[in-house]
Parts: C-alpha cells; structure tokens; sequence
C-alpha cells in the first residue's frame, strides 16, 4: 500500500521571535570575532612598539 501523499514542507515568514533570536545569535557571533581579532591587533600592536623602545634605547 503506497501513500498518494507527498511531503511539502511550508516556507512560513519569519516571526518576530526567530528574527530576534537569529539577530542575536548572528550579534554573538561577530562580537567574539570582533573580540577575537582585536586582541590580536593590540598584542602586535604592542609587540611593535615594544620593539621600538628597544630600538630606540640601542640606537639614541
């Protein structure tokens, strides 16, 4: 016995909860990247200046 039926699945829109929920989630997510790269570029940036003091000690 076969069922006739076949299976859709309903693109319904979007509530305002599932919208929240994804802005969130998506929010979170750059943040910690953001959070991420920031402390990569202030620990070169202090690597970098760092070095220079002990240029500039050296050389002056």
């Amino acid at each position: 016995m076969s069922d006739n039926h076949s299976h859709h699945h309903h693109h319904h829109k979007e509530d305002y909860g599932s919208r929240f929920k994804r802005q969130s989630l998506s929010s979170i997510a750059f943040r910690r990247s953001a959070d991420k790269w920031m402390k990569i570029i202030l620990f070169a940036l202090s690597v970098v200046m760092i070095l220079l003091v002990i240029l500039t000690y050296v050389f002056l």
